[in-house]
């Protein structure tokens, strides 16, 4: 039965149908044709697989990232970002990475990175001298910190379909954001200087106070997040929703951008980008279930393992085939439909679920800059006015960091588990 589910599902994707549908209706064609089983099960299991209480949280992260958005956050953020670190050589493009950085941690999407950041810092890197394809390379490799640094819309998914912990995960993102974010400021910082790219005047104290006041209100929302979950006065859902009502007050009341209409706006754009992740996840959870049912994953597991048991063979492995994937597939669809298949392997191997989900989200992030799928090449194309082509061409040096920050990531799992393990 298994061995025809997986050519039918690629079949309905060939013929153009959407993910969740391929996925909902390969398992009951599977079930009319070779199972013998009622296909009524398909939206039975559906509905069981949406029935997550951890799952509430995706709609309300994305709205409340959005209110920050249209709220005027992200030029706030930018101008504490050059506060800080403008004074290096090439201040702008190091601000960039740190903005990036700092975004991430409120809307926990790579994309809204891309273009939140983009739109106001490429065009300033142009115009102060920088080379355009070193600024959007940059600035759209710099968006993956988006789903990395906590709170993170793929590691809630990631917690759902394999039962870890998402608080866990939260926190084990974090020092991996923060790696990745050295290595290109590091580089950000080479490469100005090499160009004699011109920095910003060494901030006054008076200067640094000034940006932390504009951004204080915006900076509370990671706070807020994080802090109600590791203290235990919120779920990461509860946490959601609290940073929704946060969002709308600061947008509306504090900083007077959000008005009635652009309120409604919001909730239908939420309502838009929530609806095809949950409808996935929906999708997904009935192929897992039937991959688990007929003990799939043991099976492969127990195939893997016959060839080698070397962890470092096996990682580099799963290292390759998630970059393959993540060029094919968005980061929610690779880790719903291989999470809950190469976990087990995994586990076998002594790897704990949560530096394996954070391995995972390191290789999808690099999915999101490489064609044709890749989100934040379509994102930065429009950002840049640039082909294809010559963004992702323009992202070559920086995701080179990524790789090497993933094998680090990969084979030194303290630098994912150190901050979980402290605070759990």
């Amino acid at each position: 039965m298994v061995g025809a589910l997986i050519p039918v599902f690629f079949g309905l994707l060939i013929f153009g149908l959407p993910i969740f549908a391929s996925l909902a209706l390969s398992v009951a064609a599977v079930f009319y044709f070779w199972g013998g089983m009622d296909p009524l099960l398909v939206p039975m299991r559906m509905f069981s697989g949406m029935n997550n209480f951890s799952l509430m949280s995706i709609p309300f992260f994305i709205l409340a990232a959005e209110l920050m958005r249209i709220g005027g956050l992200s030029d706030r953020l930018i101008g504490l970002a050059r506060a800080l670190i403008g004074w290096l050589p090439g201040g702008l493009a190091a601000a960039a990475v740190m903005a990036c950085l700092m975004f991430g941690s409120i809307s926990g999407s790579s994309p809204a990175t891309v273009i939140a950041i983009g739109s106001i810092l490429y065009p300033a890197m142009v115009n102060a001298g920088y080379d355009k394809y070193f600024s959007i390379g940059l600035i759209t490799t710099a968006g993956t910190l988006g789903p990395i640094v906590p709170p993170s819309i793929a590691l809630i998914i990631y917690g759902s379909v394999t039962g870890t912990s998402v608080g866990m995960l939260f926190a084990a993102g974090l020092l991996p954001a923060l790696l990745i974010g050295t290595l290109l400021i590091g580089y950000a910082t080479w490469y100005s200087a090499r160009k004699g790219y011109a920095r910003d005047p060494l901030p006054t104290f008076g200067s640094i106070l000034q940006a932390v006041k504009r951004a204080a209100w915006g900076l509370g929302l990671p706070v807020i997040l994080l802090g109600g979950i590791y203290s235990g006065v919120f779920t990461p859902t509860e946490s959601a929703a609290a940073a929704c009502l946060y969002g709308w007050f600061v947008g509306a009341i504090i900083y007077r951008s959000i008005s009635f209409t652009a309120t409604l706006v919001v909730l239908r754009n939420t309502g838009l980008i929530s609806g095809p992740l949950l409808l996935i996840t929906a999708g997904a959870s009935v192929f897992s279930w039937l991959l688990a049912s007929t003990g799939t994953p043991s099976d492969l597991a127990a195939y893997v393992l016959s060839g080698t048991d070397n962890p470092v063979l096996v990682i580099a492995a799963f290292n390759l085939i998630l970059l393959v994937a993540g060029c094919f597939l968005d980061s929610a669809s690779a880790i719903i439909i291989l999470g809950p298949l190469m976990m087990p392997i995994a586990q076998e191997l002594g790897v704990d679920p949560v530096h394996f989900g954070i391995i995972m989200l390191v290789n999808l992030s690099i999915g999101m800059l490489t064609p044709p799928v890749g989100l934040n090449l379509f994102v930065a194309m429009g950002v840049a006015k640039m082909s294809l082509g010559e963004v992702f061409r323009a992202t070559l040096p920086t995701m080179l960091l990524m790789l090497l920050a993933l094998i680090l990531l990969s084979y030194i799992p303290a630098i994912s588990m150190i901050v979980p393990q402290a605070l759990f």
